[in-house]
């Protein structure tokens, strides 16, 4: 959420100011506010997606992840079709105050993009736990076994119960939150019902005169991923504009739906095993990619992104084939010489080549020189685009191997790791930096351990020390994921003592977020306290309850709840609580979340904020209530379209949220419309 220099405004006051872009569609997810750049030719980076006025109650926060705790909240649904082209966002004034603009350099944006991984709240969720306030809670596991029920619906459930009051619901209106909530939700759950398909219910809104129900509708064929002839047909014509498409569309089909529909063909392709069809959809974003034709930035970079997520083998010869194709076509779009507006569109090309190869590829020693190279600015095109060389540090850090040895000069890899700490010491771009020093704890190693330590000791405070800090997270983190026996004591220590020192919230913020990675209990009690105690300063408090929920510290679930209760008109740090609950296998809080989502007025920021947790945790006891509130007539229809938001997270198919194979390891600075600008992007939304 966008910071405010205001004295002694309250929450509610702060959603009031906000600006009316909030809304996505089937609810917000996470980004910052106008992150996209300007296209080619001047203006400004927004090109018209839909903003339009709302329905009841203030707009929710435009930004609501990186500079606040957000993990993962929607700021609403969708109200309004689309805007005309804009000249990217200026401060906003208000009654009492005047609104800064992001500082897109900061730690979190990059944690709130790639924390699914790290969090994986459903996996938590899912295994059950002993209830806090239970006679196990109090008397422990010698009176009885720990709970091990899962809280996952069942496909009984699913096929018998959500489905079929999601399509009650959505065929009850043409109210546009609903309609986009409940595409989205049926979306998730990715299965047809015995009774009626899920492409049946979304082919028809694609000719809605409505862009977002139109583009919603696209994008829920690739959410669901089913790969059937007919959806894959479908998808098809709507990304090239062609004959199935327009059929379905009722003319030509716009720009945005085209881009929406071609991310939805990588999100198929990815869930599918069949490779033929990965194929297809290959072919699709290929023709798009390499055809000069299409000149829409939005529709290339969807076809780079769905090409980064095909998720191809390397262990038949078909699969080496195909992702030899891909990676080739790829290749020769990052070979060409294209002006800075196209090179934001090529900075898409190394993070997508390094998801799909890995680090053991045979190729992968070609790209690293490559990379390392264009990092450097050595070689063989001049690029004068920044958004390159950050995507060169991130994609080194995925593909580099950690060497053990100063002197192992056997090891080609460490030069790698010497020019990701060339470009944190001595890179002209702040974000080139900050990404480097992230690739040298992605690449990990006890080298690398010792760099980054170094470094976190000499880092400014406020701007450089969050990023080690996080560095050094990530780092730990690998590593006990490898041995969960590794020694990370000293770098616990290390952040422990930093955090007894620091007086700002954004380093202690990140400190919080350092030491959870690093599984560092023993600085439990200290973060505990500064949680407690400072329950105002809201993204701080948020983040110490995630870390201490990545950490499992068990012992902090009534201290979190108490925070819980204290944030109700603190809408992120409610949010960021109730995850940290969920993560710490506790079965209460869903019930909790769900008595707060009708208590008291409705306000927006409020509603996303439950209704995303609700959702990430994926309690199958707050089905009922749920569709209680779906078919509440006596509820404004925003609220109503909450509920479905949150069915839709409860039946979701998937561990991680849908679009985090998207937003994981990607460079958001390199940023188009339709990929995220804080509110109507793909990975904006919930």
């Amino acid at each position: 959420m966008k910071k405010f220099v205001l004295s002694g405004l309250c929450c509610a006051g702060l959603v009031a100011l906000l600006p009316e872009t909030g809304r996505a569609h089937g609810g917000q997810y996470r980004g910052p506010g106008d992150v996209v750049p300007p296209a080619p030719g001047g203006g400004g980076g927004r090109t018209g997606g839909p903003t339009g006025p709302t329905t009841g109650g203030p707009a929710g926060p435009s930004a609501p992840a990186p500079s606040g705790p957000a993990t993962g909240g929607p700021g609403g649904p969708s109200t309004g079709g689309p805007a005309g082209p804009a000249g990217g966002r200026g401060p906003t004034t208000g009654g009492r105050g005047i609104q800064i603009e992001d500082d897109l350099t900061k730690w979190n944006f990059w944690w709130e993009f790639n924390k699914d991984p790290f969090i994986r709240l459903k996996d938590a969720v899912g295994a059950g736990g002993t209830a806090t306030g239970s006679d196990d809670f109090y008397l422990g596991s010698t009176r009885r076994h720990e709970a091990k029920d899962s809280l996952k619906p069942t496909d009984e459930q699913i096929t018998g119960n959500i489905l079929p009051a999601l399509k009650k619901a959505i065929d009850a209106t043409e109210q546009r939150d609903i309609n986009s909530s409940c595409m989205i939700a049926m979306a998730k759950i990715g299965k047809d019902h015995p009774d009626f398909k899920l492409i049946d219910i979304f082919s028809p809104r694609l000719k809605k005169n409505d862009q977002e129900i139109r583009e919603t509708a696209a994008l829920s064929l690739g959410i669901a991923a089913i790969a059937g002839e007919a959806e894959m047909k479908l998808l098809a014509g709507l990304a090239l504009d062609k004959d199935d498409g327009r059929a379905a569309s009722g003319g030509s089909v716009d720009n945005r739906t085209r881009a929406f529909a071609t991310f939805g063909l990588g999100l198929t392709a990815h869930k599918t095993t069949n490779l033929e069809l990965k194929k297809q959809a290959f072919e699709v974003m290929k023709q798009l990619l390499t055809d000069n034709n299409v000149r829409e930035r939005d529709i290339k970079v969807a076809a780079i992104q769905g090409m980064s997520i095909l998720k191809i083998g390397n262990s038949t010869e078909a699969e080496k084939i195909l992702l030899g194709d891909v990676v080739k076509v790829l290749e020769e779009y990052y070979a060409k010489e294209l002006g800075s507006g196209e090179q934001l569109i090529q900075a898409h090309v190394p993070t997508s080549i390094a998801k799909l190869i890995g680090r053991d590829h045979e190729r992968s020693d070609h790209f690293k020189k490559l990379f390392a190279d264009d990092l450097q600015e050595k070689g063989k095109i001049k690029r004068s685009s920044i958004f390159v060389s950050q995507s060169c540090a991130m994609a080194l850090g995925m593909l580099a191997k950690p060497h053990a040895d100063k002197d192992d000069k056997k090891n080609p890899d460490a030069v790698f790791s010497d020019v990701l700490l060339a470009a944190w010491e001595n890179h002209k771009d702040i974000q080139t930096k900050n990404f480097a020093m992230l690739g040298l704890g992605m690449i990990g190693g006890p080298i690398n351990e010792e760099r980054i330590l170094k470094q976190f000791d000499k880092a400014g405070k406020d701007q450089e020390k969050p990023w080690c800090a996080l560095s050094l997270g990530v780092l730990s983190f690998y590593r006990l994921e490898k041995d969960a026996a590794a020694d990370v004591s000293f770098v616990a220590e290390t952040l422990t003592n930093a955090l007894k020192e620091s007086r700002t919230p954004t380093l202690t913020s990140a400190l919080a977020i350092a030491l959870g990675l690093t599984k560092a209990k023993d600085a439990a009690d200290i973060m505990r306290k500064l949680m407690k105690d400072n329950v105002a300063k809201e993204d701080q408090a948020g983040y110490l309850a995630i870390g201490l929920a990545l950490m499992n510290d068990t012992s902090s679930k009534e201290d979190i709840r108490e925070v819980m209760k204290q944030a109700t008109r603190r809408t992120e740090l409610l949010q960021q609580a109730a995850i940290a609950m969920g993560k710490l296998g506790d079965k209460q809080v869903a019930d909790d979340l769900q008595k707060l989502m009708t208590d008291g007025e409705p306000n927006l920021a409020k509603l996303s904020a439950i209704a995303s947790a609700l959702g990430f945790i994926g309690d199958s006891r707050t089905i009922e209530p749920l569709k209680k509130l779906l078919f509440d007539s006596q509820l404004q229809e925003l609220s109503r379209a909450f509920a479905a938001v949150a069915l839709g997270g409860v039946a979701d198919k998937e561990s991680l949220p849908w679009n985090s194979k998207l937003g994981t390891n990607s460079n958001y600075r390199a940023s188009v419309e339709t990929l995220t600008n804080g509110s109507t992007g793909i990975l904006d939304i919930l």
